[in-house]
């Protein structure tokens, strides 16, 4: 019958004899058994992950000791010496202005907190008083600090004895142009600090002037503010700053006014294939007029 033959087969299929029954015994005590020792050995494994962290105490050295205590006695300050350079009025420059001058933020505060509550400076030599302002910073601006000059009846705002200023008198004595420092500029008739700065500027980027009408190509120069400051200075070729046209390099040479991409790239090509140029060789490059070798020849040196 179908029935107990499927009871048959069932029952010959999971019924186990002495022997089987006892390996199923064992088996499953060796289960149990790993089951354990897989439960136990987290505790009695050591944690290499735990870190103890030891506070080592190093004796410091006299000098350190020294450098700690001048620290904690003497505040240190920041001095910034590095920054811009042009002409300026410390009655009205802006913090900005300042900023670019070298002046720290809390400076350029302090600068514009003493000018709101009424100080003024009254000569150059008031800015040093400046709470705040680095020795080093000041005798970097000296030069650049420009002061309109007019009388004072009122004492100076750092205190003292009232101050007397004459009128601005315009010298009879030429200004030699390439050596001129900008105090010296700005005191020209028709000259302000705006034109001041731009011919300082225009003036290191030729590396000096060598002729007077080099002056027209000032931004913003006109012809007759060319011929007021041309009754005032004269120019000495001798001050330039030469051009080592055999050796200076490709970039250096292209930021000159009187060079281009290409005659530079011309001059390097010369040089690479011919050696070293001469001044004939400069003219017969074919990359420069009559007029800018004219300009130019002047600067270089071989």
């Amino acid at each position: 019958m179908p029935v107990q033959k499927i009871r048959s087969y069932l029952f010959d299929f999971f019924h186990f004899n002495k022997q089987e029954r006892n390996g199923v015994f064992v088996l499953g005590m060796i289960i149990v058994i790993l089951f354990a020792v897989r439960l136990v050995m987290p505790l009695m494994k050591k944690d290499v992950n735990h870190v103890e962290l030891t506070t080592i105490h190093i004796q410091p050295s006299e000098k350190i000791l020294e450098n700690e205590k001048y620290n904690t006695e003497k505040p240190r300050r920041e001095v910034t010496v590095s920054g811009q350079r042009f002409v300026f009025n410390p009655n009205t420059i802006s913090e900005e202005d300042a900023r670019k001058l070298g002046f720290s933020k809390k400076l350029s505060a302090t600068l514009n907190n003493f000018r709101n509550k009424g100080g003024k400076f009254f000569k150059p030599e008031d800015l040093k008083k400046l709470y705040g302002l680095p020795p080093e910073l000041y005798n970097e601006l000296e030069s650049y600090i420009l002061i309109p000059q007019k009388e004072y009846k009122k004492d100076s705002a750092f205190g003292g004895k009232s101050h007397s200023y004459e009128k601005k008198v315009y010298t009879k004595e030429l200004v030699e142009l390439n050596t001129a420092d900008s105090l010296s500029i700005v005191f020209l008739k028709g000259i302000g600090p705006g034109f001041t700065k731009r011919i300082i500027k225009y003036r290191s980027m030729l590396g000096g002037f060598h002729s007077m009408s080099q002056l027209k190509d000032v931004y913003g120069m006109t012809d007759s503010l060319f011929l007021v400051l041309s009754a005032q200075i004269n120019i000495d070729a001798a001050a330039l700053t030469k051009i080592p046209i055999n050796a200076i390099d490709f970039n250096s040479l292209r930021k000159h006014p009187y060079f281009n991409f290409q005659s530079a790239q011309a001059v390097v090509n010369f040089r690479t294939k011919h050696g070293k140029l001469m001044e004939t060789d400069i003219k017969g490059l074919g990359v420069f007029s009559e007029e800018r070798l004219r300009l130019i020849l002047p600067y270089l040196s071989y």
